[in-house]
C-alpha cells in the first residue's frame, strides 16, 4: 500500500518568485529577493475511481480547506470533478449528441432549437456557471420570437443537457428544475371544431382531380399526412375492405424517407375501408396503378408501389400540397384566418389534419365507443379524441338556449320600486328595517 503523503499539500515553486528555494531553481545566479515563497500551493487527492487529481490555490488554507470538502464529498457519495464541470455546454452538447435517439423529425427539430435559440446563449457557458436565474431569464427572452407553444422545444434541450450533465456527475443540479414556460393560450374553441363533411366537399370541389382520391380516402379513414403519401399498394385489401398501416413517409431537412413504423407503436394498425373508399380506390388505381410488390425500407422510396403520387407520378411533398389546399379552403369561402398573438403568424382553418379529427367526430355520432376510435386512428392517448367527443360534436351554447325555450314561458324585464326581496328583520341582519333605494329589475313571468 502506497505511503501517505506528508507533504500535502505542497508550495509548487514560480519563475517569478525571488526568494532562495525558487531562485535556486530557476535563476542560480542569481540572489534572493525576498524570504516568503509566492508560489501556488498544490493539493493532491484521489477521486472515487482511484485517479490521482491536483489542484492549485493561491494560499496554502485554501488547498487545505479543499481537500476537506473533496474527503468528505467522497465519504458522501456527492464529488464532482471540478475540471469535469468547466467544459463549455457547446462541447458537453457535441459528447452528448451522438447518443440520442428518436424519429428523423424529432431529431431535425432538436437539432434546430439547440443552433438556433441554445447555443448562441450558453454555448460558450461552463457547466458549472449556468444558474437556474439564467435558465428563467433565457425563457422570457425567448419568449417572442418563439410562440410559447415552441419555447418547450427548445427548453427541453437545455433541459435534457444538463439532466445528463448530473446524471454523469459533472454538476450537482439541474438548473432547469422548477422553471415555469409561458401558458399557451388555446384557441376559441370554435377554431378547434373540425370542419364538417359538407365544407369538405366544399373545399374538394376547388382541388385539382389528382388530390381528389386522397381527400376521399383521407375522410374515409382519418389517416395521418405520412401514412397516406407512405401507402402502398400491398397494404391494400380492397376486396376485404380493410387497409394496413405498416409504414410511412416522413420530410426532414428536405429529404423524403421511409420509415419502417409510423408515429407511435399503436401507429400499427388495420382501418376498415367504406364503400365510397374501396370504390375511390379502385378508380384511382385504374387511372394511376400502383405496383404490388413489398419492398423493403432499406430499398429505398420505390415510388411505384405508392397509391398516392404527384401529378409527376413523383413522391408527393407536404409543403407543395399545403400551398394547393390553403387556395382552395379560400376559394371554398370556409376559411378563418386567425392570428398568434405572440408570433404574428396567420393560420388558415381548416387545415388538413383537422380532417381526422371530422372523421373522429363522424364515428362519435355514430356511437362508436371511444376505445375504438382512438385504436383506429392510431392514438396511444385519447386525449384529443376525447376533447372531440366532449366539445366538437356538441354545441353548448344551443344546447342552453335550447333548454330555456324549451319552458315555452317567455322572460320579460320590469323596472318597479320593490323593496328587498328577502326577509329582512333583527333575525337575519341585526337591523330592524332596512330601505332599499336601488332601482332593480326583477323577472316575472
Amino acid at each position: 500500500m502506497a505511503r501517505k503523503a506528508l507533504n500535502n499539500p505542497r508550495q509548487i515553486r514560480a519563475k517569478s518568485c525571488g526568494c532562495s528555494l525558487c531562485v535556486a531553481k530557476f535563476r542560480p545566479d542569481e540572489k534572493p529577493t525576498r524570504k516568503d515563497c509566492t508560489g501556488s500551493w498544490q493539493a493532491r487527492y484521489r477521486d472515487p475511481g482511484g485517479k490521482q487529481c491536483h489542484q492549485n490555490f493561491a494560499t496554502k488554507k485554501g488547498a487545505e480547506s479543499f481537500l476537506i470538502e473533496a474527503k468528505s464529498a467522497m465519504a458522501r457519495g456527492t464529488y464532482l470533478d471540478p475540471a469535469k464541470s468547466q467544459i463549455t455546454l457547446t462541447r458537453w452538447h457535441g459528447m452528448w449528441w451522438p447518443n440520442q435517439r428518436g424519429a428523423l423529425n424529432t431529431l431535425t427539430r432538436d437539432e434546430r432549437m439547440w443552433r438556433l435559440h441554445v447555443e448562441p446563449v450558453f454555448g460558450t457557458w461552463p457547466l458549472a456557471s449556468i444558474s437556474w436565474l439564467d435558465v428563467d431569464r433565457w425563457v422570457k427572452k425567448i419568449h417572442g420570437p418563439l410562440s410559447a407553444s415552441s419555447i418547450p422545444a427548445a427548453f427541453q434541450i437545455l433541459d435534457r443537457l444538463l439532466t445528463a450533465a448530473v446524471l454523469d456527475k459533472r454538476i450537482l443540479n439541474n438548473p432547469c428544475d422548477s422553471i415555469k414556460l409561458p401558458k399557451v393560450r388555446k384557441k376559441h374553441p370554435q377554431d378547434r371544431k373540425p370542419p364538417t363533411y359538407a365544407q369538405l366537399d366544399l373545399i374538394r370541389e376547388h382541388l385539382p382531380a389528382h388530390h381528389h382520391a386522397l381527400t376521399i380516402v383521407a375522410q374515409e379513414t382519418g389517416l395521418r399526412w405520412g401514412e397516406l403519401v407512405g401507402l402502398r399498394r400491398c397494404h391494400v385489401d380492397l376486396d376485404g375492405a380493410r387497409l394496413h398501416v405498416h409504414e410511412v413517409l416522413e420530410d426532414a431537412r428536405g429529404h423524403l424517407g421511409r420509415k419502417e413504423y409510423p408515429k407511435s407503436d399503436a401507429g400499427l394498425r388495420t382501418v376498415p375501408l367504406t364503400p365510397l373508399a374501396v370504390g375511390t380506390l379502385r378508380a384511382h388505381l385504374e387511372k394511376s396503378p400502383a405496383a404490388a410488390t413489398r419492398s423493403k425500407v432499406q430499398d429505398g422510396l420505390c415510388a411505384t408501389e405508392l397509391v398516392f403520387k404527384g401529378p409527376r407520378k413523383a413522391v408527393m411533398r407536404q409543403a407543395n400540397f399545403r400551398t394547393t389546399w390553403v387556395k382552395a379552403v379560400e376559394r371554398a369561402g370556409v376559411a378563418r384566418i386567425t392570428k398568434d398573438m405572440v408570433t404574428g403568424r396567420n393560420e388558415c382553418w381548416p387545415q388538413f389534419h383537422k380532417i381526422r379529427h371530422a372523421y373522429a367526430s363522424r364515428l362519435h355520432a355514430l356511437g362508436v365507443p371511444e376505445v375504438v376510435v382512438q385504436e383506429i386512428l392510431g392514438h396511444e392517448r385519447g386525449g384529443e379524441v376525447t376533447w372531440i367527443y366532449t366539445h366538437a360534436a356538441a354545441d353548448t351554447a344551443g344546447q342552453v338556449l335550447a333548454a330555456l325555450v324549451s319552458e315555452g314561458i317567455p322572460l320579460r324585464a320590469e323596472s318597479t320600486e320593490s323593496p328587498h326581496p328577502h326577509p329582512v328583520g333583527p333575525d337575519s341582519t341585526g337591523l330592524d328595517r332596512v330601505e332599499n333605494p336601488r332601482r332593480e329589475r326583477v323577472l316575472t313571468p
